[in-house]
């Protein structure tokens, strides 16, 4: 009788096939990966993988809604100790290199496949995320523009895309270039903060 998923030693394995899974959807695109190529990476046969998996879809479900559960809960650290709209936008950055950091295969599957994906009933949740995280974009550039503290002449609308966009793409291109994820995070930043400070 098949031991159930949910046994200590069942979970290392698991792990695996997620980590295995988590690289391939990146390198290839979740659409052109198979079980089988997953299986192979995690040393298991092709079927083993629906003993702890019902499908490919299960594998990128878990693996995007664990970076958007990270990432959340960094936003909210951010949040929770920033007192001015300069420091809530460092926050949503320092948040979105944090999940860049730690999910990296799992931020190059979002920019690369969210479009294939929220077309899929499965994955509506994910634009449910997106427009929680643009919120969250919009709502402190436009509190730092009320304030005073961002340039009067500030789009929130733009601001946000020309930011936040380029920003999840470094997810693709960090290992292409001789700097470490913080150094890239702290020119970033100095970037986003010197475009929306007002010129004296």
């Amino acid at each position: 009788m098949a031991r159930r998923k949910t046994e200590p030693e069942a979970l290392p394995r698991r792990e695996v096939i997620l980590s295995e899974a988590a690289a391939l959807f990146a390198r290839k695109g979740v659409v052109a990966s198979t079980v089988r190529e997953i299986a192979d990476a995690s040393g298991i046969l092709a079927g083993s993988i629906y003993h702890w998996f019902g499908s490919k879809e299960d594998l990128i479900d878990e693996i995007l809604t664990a970076a958007m559960r990270d990432l959340a809960a960094w936003y909210d650290e951010a949040f929770a100790d920033a007192r001015t709209s300069s420091d809530r936008l460092r926050g949503l950055v320092h948040a979105a290199f944090r999940t860049i950091e730690h999910h990296p295969d799992a931020a190059v599957m979002y920019v690369r496949d969210y479009a294939y994906l929220a077309t899929l009933p499965r994955f509506a949740h994910l634009a449910a995320d997106g427009m929680r995280v643009r919120d969250l974009w919009l709502n402190t550039l436009q509190e730092g523009i009320d304030s005073g503290e961002f340039r009067a002449d500030l789009d929130p609308e733009l601001a946000y895309r020309y930011l936040a966009y380029p920003l999840w793409l470094t997810a693709g291109w960090k290992s292409t270039i001789d700097r470490t994820l913080s150094e890239l995070e702290t020119q970033f930043t100095a970037l986003v903060l010197e475009g929306v400070t007002p010129r004296n």
